[in-house]
């Protein structure tokens, strides 16, 4: 195939032979076995990295490998299962109506009704499976060989082939799977998406190591879905990843089209759970904080960052931090934030930078093992992503999962995390002020994740959900002994405190109730307790350019409500009242700590204004 394409080069036949040479590649993907097709799957997406002919053709490996005899596979479910086929089920097709690399599936129906899927794996999977990474690890460092004649290498390549391994092994155990998907769609209830993406429901009676049945499920694949579903999809398919990653810990690694269904309710269905990666906690917070910096474009504890998470070789982490590496990647995290993939960015230039390092430096970055399957997952989904929008970031995708995580975590390092996205490095200063942009990020991304959370069926029912996932972010608990509360209502608690004191003392000065000849700045400092100073200033003006940028959200709300029918606008009425007369208690307890947080501000201003420091010169 390799000696095709440099003849193809060389008679520039490139372009016209494209299509063959395409298809010449899938069968012999195919021939290679599971591990290829895996590759080529993975591939199939990647409209800014390959020609639309091999697209086109590798789209054949997502679930229309060629089958094996359905009496082998008759045989390996009546194996499995302990009955003959004609027991198992009223019905079943004759044919499969897809095959995989591992397995292939037909329709049934159980002898009690419903429709259901029965996926059986290909005989002597594990042999070839086996055989494989025997053949990828025995060449892992003949491999690693050969690219250091480019550029020195630290990467595991050794260790990257055992993740492989590892995760392909497990696919083999079709009871792994059915409890994957379980798991998963036990803990997406518990979550504001919920309603927007699901997995089938598992026939446990019907499921072996080999044979996994599931309910049918009626759908189409995401990517033939409208253009402006397929962008709300991308959003609700991001959420969902983000949130197995980075809170559940264990993520579905084989997310190509083909395993993405839509169903007729606007919902996404994940299939196949047979291919899944693990995080642990310490890791799922290391990478939380990662991604909000990343997706505010703040790079200055980048090193350490990566150190934290793996990505720089044992030993080598103080000559990282004195590197220019930091500063290539943190130039390259920019430019990949702006969206388009690898077709909007100079990957050969970059690569050259990367080689030029690594002469200088010898390999102080590496891919950590764990991170595998992780990149390929999210490779797979900014493909999708891509497919539908030209200018797709999967960057910037990030950022309604994020902004969620921040706002409604209470774990003391994500509300550190949250206090630097909205102050930056002034957060611990007393006089500090919130970054309106950063600020106005922050809205727009916990929008788009809630405009997520309710997939492709947006009305007026999620009224009260929206009321209630306010009330918990901003509300304090009413009930004693309660949780503390979070980070953000801190924040909001400080915020509202600040506007207050600052308001009060700028309406003193207004009323003309100044003596004559006291100012704040003369000679008797004293005055400065109930007059505003530099940075009350600044605070009102910050609440004033806050209320300006929120005003076309509330135009926006008031319009929606107003294009409802009269019905729909009493019903919401009546819901929103009916809330608020819900959560009467805890505005009030919130009101209360608002307040006591305004007195303890202003007195700590006056003890200020007549300690030793103020009192009058001379």
């Amino acid at each position: 195939f390799l000696s095709g394409l440099l003849l193809d080069k060389q008679t520039g036949q490139l372009v016209e032979k494209e299509a063959a040479r395409a298809n010449e590649l899938v069968q012999l993907l195919i021939k290679l076995g599971p591990t290829f097709i895996k590759i080529g799957q993975a591939a199939s997406i990647r409209a800014d990295l390959l020609a639309p002919a091999y697209l086109k053709a590798l789209v054949e490996l997502q679930d229309s490998v060629p089958p094996f005899p359905t009496q082998m596979a008759d045989e390996i479910i009546e194996a499995e299962l302990g009955s003959p086929v004609g027991e198992l089920f009223k019905e079943i097709s004759n044919e499969p109506i897809a095959s995989a690399s591992l397995g292939q599936v037909y329709r049934a129906r159980l002898v009690d009704g419903p429709e259901v899927a029965v996926k059986v794996q290909r005989p002597g999977m594990e042999i070839v499976v086996g055989l494989d990474l025997y053949l990828l690890r025995l060449g892992a460092p003949l491999i690693k060989q050969v690219l250091s004649l480019v550029a020195p290498v630290n990467q595991d390549l050794i260790g990257l082939v055992d993740a492989w391994g590892e995760g392909f092994v497990g696919e083999l155990d079709y009871t792994q799977e059915a409890a994957n998907g379980k798991s998963f769609s036990s803990a997406i209830k518990q979550t504001p998406l919920g309603a927007a993406v699901n997995a089938p429901a598992v026939v446990s009676e019907c499921t072996a190591k080999k044979v996994l049945t599931t309910e049918w499920v009626l759908g189409s694949r995401l990517e033939e879905s409208p253009a402006s579903d397929i962008t709300k999809l991308c959003s609700v398919a991001m959420n969902s990843y983000l949130t197995m990653l980075l809170e559940f810990g264990v993520l579905h690694a084989d997310p190509h089209p083909g395993n993405l269904l839509v169903t007729p309710e606007g919902r996404l269905c994940i299939l196949d759970w047979g291919l899944v990666t693990y995080l642990d906690k310490e890791l799922q917070i290391r990478m939380i904080e990662h991604v909000s910096n990343l997706v505010s474009r703040e790079y200055k504890d980048l090193g350490s960052e990566l150190i934290d998470l793996g990505f720089v070789p044992e030993g080598k982490e103080e000559e990282f931090r004195g590197s220019e590496v930091q500063v290539v990647l943190a130039d390259a995290y920019d430019m990949y934030t702006d969206g388009g993939g690898a077709a909007k960015f100079d990957v050969g230039a970059y690569l050259d930078k990367l080689q030029v390092l690594g002469t200088k430096y010898g390999s102080i970055f590496r891919v950590p093992p764990y991170f595998f399957y992780i990149a390929r997952a999210f490779i797979v989904l900014e493909g999708i992503g891509l497919s539908n929008d030209p200018d797709y970031s999967i960057l910037r995708e990030c950022l309604p999962y994020v902004s969620q995580r921040l706002l409604s975590d209470k774990s003391p390092r994500v509300a550190k995390a949250l206090a630097t996205f909205l102050y930056g490095r002034d957060r611990e200063l007393e006089d500090r002020t919130i970054s309106l942009a950063q600020f106005e990020r922050l809205s727009n991304g916990f929008s788009s994740y809630s405009a997520a959370a309710g997939g492709l069926s947006q009305s007026t029912s999620r009224v009260g959900e929206l009321v209630d996932q306010l009330a918990e972010l901003l509300l304090v608990e009413a009930e004693e002994g309660s949780e503390k509360p979070t980070q953000l209502q801190l924040i909001v608690i400080d915020e509202l405190a600040k506007v207050l004191g600052a308001g009060a003392r700028r309406a003193f000065l207004n009323s003309g109730l100044l003596p004559a000849g006291a100012s704040p700045g003369g000679e008797d400092a004293s005055w400065s307790a109930v007059s505003p100073n530099t940075s009350d200033l600044k605070t009102l003006d910050t609440a004033e350019r806050l209320s300006e940028m929120l005003q076309p959200q509330a135009q926006a709300l008031i319009k929606d409500f107003q294009e409802l029918d009269s019905t729909e606008q009493r019903q919401v009425a009546l819901e929103i009242s009916g809330k608020l007369w819900e959560y009467r208690t805890r505005v009030a307890m919130t009101g209360g700590r608002v307040a006591l947080k305004t007195m303890a501000q202003g007195l700590l201003r006056l003890s200020k204004s007549f300690g030793p420091s103020a009192a009058p010169r001379g």
